[in-house]
């Protein structure tokens, strides 16, 4: 089975600073998450991880249970933002940056050279839906675990369950999405 995970609560999901996207660690209920998932899902066969720390800390009790060495793709965060500008951030600081990026409703905008636009974001989850359905027969019997982000694995289902293609309706149906209806940390499904 393929289970798809999104990382346990970290320290920018309860509004803390945030050094820069990729190294925002998980809180102490965090890695109480991140260990109950060790009980809950069965033993890794392979594990991957997005290049964002909380999802090694969050695959952590698993790799360690399971003696696996988890290999890093391309299946982080949406960084839609400028990195630079949002150091030291918390969420309500960012909000009015966040606000105007989706008020634009634009696919190809990038808000700056270190942020990601919604078109190349699309791109990455298609390849990575592309190596998972490669991957589907071979994890019939054994046990792929991928942890990835709410807003990656958003994307994934809108694409792989709904058949979305890129549009700025798919962007107004994602932030709908991910306003009401988002993948709560340590939360996860089953691609089969």
């Amino acid at each position: 089975m393929i289970y798809l995970i999104r990382h346990a609560q970290s320290i920018a999901n309860i509004n803390g600073r945030a050094a820069s996207h990729a190294s925002i660690d998980l809180t102490d209920y965090g890695h109480q998450q991140a260990e109950s998932l060790a009980k809950q899902l069965p033993i890794a066969d392979r594990i991957f991880i997005s290049p964002f720390i909380r999802t090694l800390q969050t695959a952590q009790p698993i790799v360690q249970r399971d003696g696996v060495q988890p290999e890093v793709l391309e299946i982080q965060e949406f960084s839609y933002l400028s990195d630079a500008r949002c150091q030291n951030t918390t969420l309500e600081e960012r909000k009015p940056f966040v606000d105007a990026y989706w008020a634009q409703a634009n696919p190809d905008y990038k808000d700056a050279e270190d942020a990601e636009s919604f078109a190349e974001f699309y791109q990455r989850v298609m390849d990575f839906s592309g190596i998972l359905s490669g991957l589907r027969d071979h994890y019939q019997v054994k046990n792929l675990m991928v942890f990835s982000h709410g807003q990656f694995l958003t994307l994934f289902k809108l694409i792989v369950f709904e058949h979305r293609a890129l549009s700025t309706d798919l962007m107004h149906k994602f932030r709908d999405q991910m306003i009401h209806h988002s993948i709560k940390n340590a939360e996860f499904f089953i691609y089969s």
